[in-house]
């Protein structure tokens, strides 16, 4: 199995709802978080075989690009079971969910100033708040005295790989939580909104180190264009499940069996997994005789 697909427990999220083993191999690849583009790295997406996508959106960009065989079944976060929502702790508390770095690429900004920037929603009259670091950035003590030093409480998820009760775990804590905001529309977002939680953009602009956007301005820009009633000039407290649901693809949400079916799962699909392997071995080979020219 595509060791992203175990990425925050969506293979056993997946693999639960088709009633089938834990450790069974899910042939083909998922998406593993929200994209604004297609969904993939490019060279995933020209790999033979079904590339599995979250939503509309994603299926409209890979077609854009010419891309085959993408499939849209809404995100895993979709098929969990169902739960009681309990309700917030307090009726004004925030979940913050800092836009951060990862193994491979560290932030171009400051956490110093966006703790400055949660000191004015508590003077606004927002609070507790809870900042919910990735686990990268929480095991770095002095990164969390910034906000605790403030009184504000941290925590993290844990690591993504092979972590089978992430998503669970991020529900149970926006469920606590009555909004939800970060400085950068993501992943996180749009499971606030579509868990119910009222959501809008609060804090300093960053963006990632290694890539073409270090500053994060040009994809400030663009989300504040998209998505303007995000903006914290035009929050009006409404939990906007709509835009939640449209952006992980719950209108591409599967039956088990049609799911058995997409992701090759089946018995009957035997012969068809043994077809895709050989085709990608080929395609892995033509592309390093291409490299070695």
């Amino acid at each position: 199995m595509f060791a992203e697909n175990r990425h925050y427990g969506h293979a056993a999220i997946l693999l639960s709802y088709c009633g089938l083993p834990a450790r069974t191999r899910i042939p083909v690849r998922l998406q593993h978080g929200w994209q604004p583009g297609v969904g993939m790295r490019a060279r995933d997406m020209e790999q033979p075989g079904p590339k599995i996508v979250w939503s509309s959106r994603n299926l409209e960009r890979a077609r854009e690009a010419d891309y085959r065989g993408p499939v849209a079944i809404g995100a895993p976060w979709l098929y969990m079971p169902e739960t009681l929502d309990p309700g917030p702790d307090h009726p004004r508390s925030v979940l913050v969910v800092p836009f951060h770095g990862w193994e491979k690429e560290r932030l171009d900004g400051s956490m110093s100033d966006y703790a400055s920037a949660l000191e004015q929603l508590e003077a606004e009259g927002f609070g507790p708040i809870t900042v919910c670091l990735y686990w990268f950035e929480y095991e770095q003590p002095a990164l969390r005295e910034v906000f605790e030093r403030r009184g504000f409480a941290t925590t993290t998820m844990g690591h993504r790989n092979d972590n089978p009760e992430f998503l669970r775990r991020q529900r149970a804590l926006i469920q606590r939580h009555a909004f939800v905001s970060s400085n950068r529309v993501s992943t996180a977002t749009f499971y606030a909104l579509e868990a119910g939680r009222p959501f809008f953009l609060h804090g300093p602009v960053t963006g990632l180190s290694a890539s073409d956007d270090p500053s994060g301005e040009q994809f400030d820009r663009w989300q504040r264009e998209t998505f303007p009633e995000l903006t914290r000039a035009r929050f009006d407290e409404r939990p906007r499940r709509a835009l939640g649901g449209a952006e992980l693809g719950a209108e591409h949400k599967r039956s088990p069996e049609a799911l058995r079916d997409l992701l090759l799962l089946g018995p009957e699909h035997r012969g068809a997994r043994t077809k895709l392997r050989l085709a990608r071995r080929a395609h892995d080979l033509g592309q390093l005789l291409r490299a070695g020219r």
